[in-house]
């Protein structure tokens, strides 16, 4: 874990946890109600009743990452920022597409999750990675998080049940990187003139 647990507040720090367990739950239940289809007589009848709780899932998601973007935890960086910005929108929309499921099929919103996510993942694990934001383990579970849905796609672009249980793993994705969040104490930001005064001293 970080050093900069004793730099932080205990107000950030507490704003942090509650981000955190925002992720677990989002993701564990977004888990639980895809996997329910493998059960169900309809899979448009199923979805047709479960997909507003799967877009509330998303949203406690979105939450998590908010913590994660505003407490500095891949370091404050612009890639960081970026990558986590493009995130909390794919999943903002992610979740509208599914609240508003009973009243008609909204492709545009699922459209924008599609690249947003994963893309912003991808920045953000690529930021974590560069910058050593986090530690162990946990480095590696946002770029996961963004490559993941690479892996599914080919089970999800078949429309099966199978394909929305691929989406429920990443679910369990987000559990995952809710609990290094939780491990991972927030990180102080970092001004831009210590940034350029570190650089000279390691050019040095």
């Amino acid at each position: 874990m970080s050093d900069n647990s004793a730099s932080s507040s205990p107000a950030s720090r507490t704003w942090f946890r509650w981000a955190a367990f925002a992720m677990i739950v989002g993701g564990a239940a977004m888990f639980v109600l895809q996997a329910g289809v493998l059960f169900a007589s309809s899979q448009s009848g199923y979805f047709a009743v479960v997909a507003p709780a799967i877009g509330v899932a998303q949203l406690l998601i979105a939450f998590g990452c908010v913590g994660l973007w505003s407490d500095h935890a891949f370091g404050g960086g612009i890639i960081a920022r970026t990558g986590l910005a493009l995130a909390i929108l794919g999943l903002v929309f992610l979740a509208i597409g599914n609240i508003l499921t009973p009243f008609g099929d909204l492709a545009v919103f699922y459209m924008v999750a599609t690249v947003a996510l994963p893309v912003g993942f991808l920045l953000a694990g690529v930021a974590a990675l560069r910058g050593h934001a986090w530690h162990g383990w946990e480095r590696y579970i946002p770029l996961g998080v963004g490559l993941l849905p690479f892996v599914l796609l080919f089970a999800y672009l078949g429309g099966s049940r199978l394909g929305e249980f691929a989406v429920g793993v990443w679910g369990l994705a987000f559990v995952v990187l809710g609990w290094a969040e939780l491990r991972e104490p927030p990180l102080e930001p970092v001004r831009v003139r210590e940034r350029i005064s570190t650089r000279r001293h390691r050019n040095r």
